[in-house]
């Protein structure tokens, strides 16, 4: 054709076609993973079934020969897989050793004898990178087994019967002990036999008259002067140990006891807080006259209650309506009176100085109680005055001392001497010295706070910065101020001889500071 060229058909062009299955290169271990997965086998299930190592059957599957410890074994462990797989077993081993470049070697030879696997490393080339998958590093692996997967049904209720079982064990072993430690103590009127043997008059004359004649000389010979007041000797003389403990029963475990508060050893939790004499003398009289006698029955009212007592012939010889504070005291001649009470809470009985009831629950009425004094005393508890307030107002309106015996501790040692308290209701500055001059206490004290001064041999001496602010309590009564405010007190013996005579007891209505400070004082003591 005119004006047209014919294209030459290049030779160097080749057309590429689609590449099907059969084009790809196909290896000896894809094929032999491809046969095993067909079986549905595992490296573990071809262990257990051809007893080879799972570590050997992926060597021969990735035509790795440095994996095998005796290369003379290679011919026999691949010809064996390839007859498991339905393979055949020479073909296969041809191409194992076409890939692998493994060479058989004689029975005899070095190259047919152990060798380590460094000597075969280079085989497969050093510098290659590694296959994670093709050139495994490890040997093959199971799994672990969970942690649940090793624990048995059984087991567990063996551990709970094991705990049940201990558990069981020491409750009663805690049982017991406490048991066994349970004592019963009880004081025993009777003397030791050491000190029974002694006659304690004779004892106690012939050591006055062997004193008396010691001091005799020594006052002769100039060589001892007693002191003149007893409250030196008091200073001088500690308390001595009683010869026969005053022991008060107790009945409880021994891991039950507080060695802080029961005991020989018993520390002082409470403190003596000050009091004040608030009443005139002539109320003070009238409450000592009024105090209870110490003989016979008298009825105590801690709060208003309907009273009747029968005598001998059911005659009515008393019966009002007793208001709070109210006592009647039975007759000497009616031994055999008899009690009806309306409000049994409210009413007690004194038997022979000591208070006992109340005569029965609260609410409740008695009928026909006898009022005889040893029957009473046997079937009436000591009257609890910490548990009814009422009772405790009664008895200290009466003059009656209201204190109840500490259950459990004994006393050993003998009362000590009264000492001295100070007390502060306003802040100030003190100073405490020895007989010596040397400084044993010395602060400031705030509002409330108190001080009991040591009992020595010779008194200590005090100064005050501010004298209006500084108390002194001695013997159950508050004395003071130690001196006027804004004043300045210094060398002042704390002795409570010299206290008592210098001083005057405190008033409430003359410092409010000092009310305050005795109602804190009441609230924060602690009761036994």
């Amino acid at each position: 054709m005119i004006g047209r060229k014919s294209q030459k058909v290049s030779q160097d062009t080749t057309d590429e076609k689609p590449r099907g299955f059969d084009d790809f290169e196909l290896r000896l271990g894809d094929v032999m993973r491809g046969e095993r997965a067909t079986l549905g086998k595992s490296l573990l299930d071809v262990q257990r079934e051809l007893r080879i190592k799972a570590s050997y059957i992926a060597a021969i599957e990735n035509c790795d020969p440095t994996a095998f410890d005796t290369p003379g074994f290679i011919a026999g462990y691949v010809r064996s897989y390839a007859r498991y797989l339905g393979m055949d077993p020479d073909d296969t081993y041809a191409v194992f050793c076409a890939e692998s470049g493994f060479e058989t070697a004689h029975g005899m030879s070095d190259a047919a004898s152990s060798r380590k696997k460094a000597d075969m490393a280079p085989v497969l080339g050093a510098g290659a990178a590694r296959d994670p998958f093709s050139q495994p590093a490890l040997p093959f692996a199971p799994g672990t087994d969970s942690l649940l997967s090793r624990i048995e049904p059984g087991a567990i209720g063996s551990t709970l019967v094991l705990v049940l079982l201990l558990g069981g064990l020491g409750y009663g072993g805690y049982s017991v002990l406490q048991e066994v430690q349970r004592v019963q103590l009880a004081p025993v009127d009777q003397t030791p036999v050491v000190l029974s043997d002694l006659d304690p008059l004779q004892t106690t004359i012939a050591s006055t008259n062997d004193t008396v004649a010691i001091l005799d000389e020594n006052t002769a010979a100039g060589v001892f002067t007693p002191p003149a007041s007893v409250e030196a000797f008091d200073r001088l003389y500690r308390p001595q140990a009683l010869d026969v403990p005053v022991l008060v029963a107790r009945d409880a475990p021994i891991s039950t006891l507080d060695p802080n508060s029961v005991g020989a050893f018993a520390e002082v939790t409470r403190q003596n807080l000050p009091n004040v004499d608030l009443s005139p003398a002539a109320i003070r009289a009238a409450a000592s006259s009024a105090a209870l006698p110490s003989d016979g029955v008298t009825l105590i009212a801690a709060r208003p209650a309907w009273v009747r007592v029968r005598g001998d012939d059911r005659s009515v010889i008393f019966e009002r309506v007793m208001a709070a504070g109210d006592t009647w005291t039975v007759p000497a001649s009616e031994a055999d009176a008899l009690l009806n009470v309306g409000e049994s809470g409210a009413i007690y009985l004194s038997v022979n100085g000591q208070t006992v009831g109340p005569v029965g629950p609260s609410g409740t009425v008695t009928s026909d109680m006898s009022l005889d004094g040893p029957t009473l005393a046997a079937i009436l508890e000591p009257a609890d005055v910490q548990r009814d307030q009422d009772l405790t107002r009664v008895l200290a309106d009466l003059g009656t001392d209201t204190t109840q015996p500490t259950i459990g501790q004994p006393k050993i040692l003998e009362d000590s001497a009264p000492g001295v308290t100070l007390v502060a209701v306003r802040p100030a500055w003190i100073r405490v010295r020895a007989a010596d001059g040397t400084v044993i206490y010395e602060t400031i004290m705030n509002a409330g706070d108190t001080y009991e001064v040591p009992v020595t041999e010779e008194p200590p001496t005090l100064r005050v910065g501010e004298s209006g602010a500084i108390y002194f309590a001695m013997n159950g009564q508050t004395y003071g101020p130690a001196g006027a405010r804004g004043s300045v007190t210094s060398n002042l013996a704390l002795s409570v001889n010299e206290l008592s005579q210098t001083y005057a007891v405190a008033s409430l209505e003359a410092d409010s500071d000092l009310a305050r400070v005795v109602a804190e004082l009441s609230v924060i003591q602690p009761t036994d």
